[in-house]
């Protein structure tokens, strides 16, 4: 890579610019009008809430029903787990994201085996 071309969205103008290193954030903006409709706990940004997130003064969430502390990845609906950038204080990387994901998998098993 020798350059990138660039455009400001609002104003339209376009330049170039000469680099040798090209680095992509996504994940920024999270899509979670979904889950917060199903009555998922987000933060004011719209990232699901998850695990230790959940907790305030170490009272559970409102509407908790079972008798101990969500998971790790476990949103405020007890069996329902978030992983990756869609999730309130992740780190933002892939390597996090496949992580986070392999972990949701395991708690999913622990959730259908001791609930």
């Amino acid at each position: 890579m020798r350059a990138i071309s660039l455009r400001n969205n609002q104003t339209g103008k376009e330049w170039t610019a000469e680099t040798n290193w090209l680095f992509v954030c996504i994940g920024g903006v999270p899509h979670t009008r979904w889950a917060a409709e199903v009555g998922i706990r987000c933060d004011d940004a719209g990232f699901i809430m998850t695990g230790p997130d959940l907790l305030k003064n170490g009272t559970r969430p409102e509407g908790w029903k079972l008798d101990r502390e969500p998971y790790y990845l476990e949103t405020s609906i007890p069996g329902v787990f978030a992983a990756g950038d869609v999730r309130h204080g992740s780190i933002k990387r892939c390597a996090s994201a496949v992580g986070e994901g392999a972990m949701a998998v395991t708690s999913v098993h622990r959730y259908l085996t001791l609930g």
